[in-house]
């Protein structure tokens, strides 16, 4: 049975998630490090709906001016790419961002008990057959995800966007060496999606 793509909906999640001048470069890569075949499996909540997805980074392409990956799944495809340090999309499942807008900035010095805005952005987003003008503010602190029968120690980026009819905002868990492994959006205070990670390889 596939995952349906709620109509009317603008979906970010790049799984949003959902990215690399060069991959493996440097420390911050290995927050989402990257290469041609890489997989990771997730754990899909969507309204009633329950799915384990998988997601494959499956060719290189230029993103943001930079060699780019594209990350396809059941649910749709993302372009992404690390550029300057930091993670950016051009794509996500069925949005386009124009420039790209940045995901994770994780160079930024961060702590658990304060919230750091890390990056703006402003520009436009093509959705759904339209195209809306669009900010957005990127934050990022330090914090702990549950992952099987343990914690593990993560950055949470949220990315909150705010377009003429409502509010988008994207969390999402980065562990370093392994990559994404938890991601959740809301519009307009609403959750849409919930992605947990299952497995990597």
């Amino acid at each position: 049975m596939k995952l349906r793509i709620q109509s009317g909906l603008i979906r970010l999640a790049w799984i949003c998630g959902a990215s690399l001048a060069v991959v493996g470069c440097g420390a911050n890569d290995n927050y989402m490090p990257m290469q041609v075949n890489k997989k990771w499996t997730y754990r899909v909540r969507a309204g009633f709906e329950r799915h384990t997805v998988p997601i494959r980074v499956v060719r290189e392409l230029t993103v943001a001016s930079t060699t780019g990956y594209e990350l396809a799944s059941p649910l749709g495809v993302s372009r992404i790419a690390w550029k300057s340090g930091k993670l950016v999309a051009d794509s996500t499942v069925n949005a386009q961002f124009i420039p790209p807008i940045p995901l994770l900035v994780p160079g930024a010095k961060l702590d658990s008990k304060k919230v750091k805005q890390v990056e703006t952005w402003h520009g436009r987003i093509i959705a759904l057959g339209q195209e809306k003008p669009a900010s957005a503010v990127l934050t990022e602190q330090l914090d702990t995800v549950d992952f099987g029968t343990r914690k593990v120690n993560a950055i949470l980026a949220t990315l909150t966007i705010r377009i003429p009819n409502g509010v988008l905002e994207l969390q999402s868990w980065y562990q370093s060496g392994v990559g994404l492994i938890q991601q959740e959006q809301r519009t307009n205070g609403t959750r849409i999606v919930q992605l947990s990670l299952v497995s990597h390889s």
